[in-house]
């Protein structure tokens, strides 16, 4: 049975999530031109695009603090990515937008006595990488969907 979730379980696992999810989202970007066994996206941009902006994620749920610990992930690994800086939307070549749609808890594992023991997080945004000098999405996923233990 799944339900909308109320509150998150864990922080950790909302960053474990979006680092997972933004470095999948990057791969799934660049898949067509260089393969993703280390999530690298150098090379696959225009060579234009040296550094990017992650403003703050929209939030379509009843999270209240989701977005934040999203921005800041997404933020996180795209420095970890070492292919683009970070820095403010005005001096951006790129842009990182996205929207959280949907938060789905469910529980994974029961006890003996059929109490839930361990939850699965389903999160889902609308995740945007626009190309600020050409005024273009240069890739974009609805509903991408991510999760986590």
């Amino acid at each position: 049975m799944k339900r909308k979730v109320t509150k998150l379980q864990s922080s950790k696992v909302t960053k474990y999530f979006f680092f997972y999810f933004v470095s999948l989202s990057l791969c799934v970007f660049v898949t067509f031109s260089s393969g993703c066994s280390h999530y690298s996206v150098s090379g696959s941009l225009p060579g234009y695009i040296k550094t990017a902006a992650v403003p703050l994620f929209q939030n379509d749920t009843v999270e209240p603090n989701i977005v934040e610990d999203v921005t800041d992930t997404v933020t996180n690994a795209i420095i970890r990515n070492g292919s683009m800086k970070v820095v403010n939307e005005s001096r951006a070549d790129a842009v990182v937008m996205g929207r959280i749609v949907e938060v789905i808890n469910e529980a994974d594992t029961y006890s003996k006595s059929e109490q839930a023991r361990q939850f699965k997080i389903h999160i889902y945004a609308d995740v945007q990488f626009y190309d600020r000098r050409k005024n273009r999405a240069l890739w974009e996923e609805k509903r991408l969907e991510g999760w986590a233990r």
